[in-house]
């Protein structure tokens, strides 16, 4: 089942990841936990005005939820957004999480 990170604490666990995947428009820190899929999605200001960081958000939860079978069981991680990630479209935002879902699967066999 899958978990929404939001207190301050969950967070804070970030700033030592097990291990950090990045991409053209995410760095995604991550934590090794057994039994459990968590994410926590970052925007910051920089990245663009509330409306585009609020539609970006909403389209990782859908494609997350959607996909969620996808995600590897034992993971916790925090999608955080470079600038430009507010300017994807669809097609474009679910080929970068699907990649970002990969190399977690990858990670998961090694």
């Amino acid at each position: 089942m899958l978990q929404w990170i939001t207190s301050h604490n969950e967070y804070a666990d970030f700033f030592k990841p097990d291990f950090m995947i990045r991409s053209s428009y995410f760095y995604v820190p991550g934590l090794y936990r057994e039994g459990e899929i968590a994410v926590g999605i970052t925007i910051s200001n920089k990245v663009g005005k509330a409306v585009k960081r609020n539609l970006l958000k909403r389209r990782i939860k859908s494609w997350l939820r959607t996909n969620q079978d996808k995600i590897p069981v034992g993971y916790r991680f925090n999608l955080i957004a470079r600038s430009g990630a507010t300017e994807l479209e669809w097609q474009e935002l679910s080929r970068e999480l699907t990649n970002i879902i990969a190399q977690l699967n990858i990670q998961t066999r090694s």
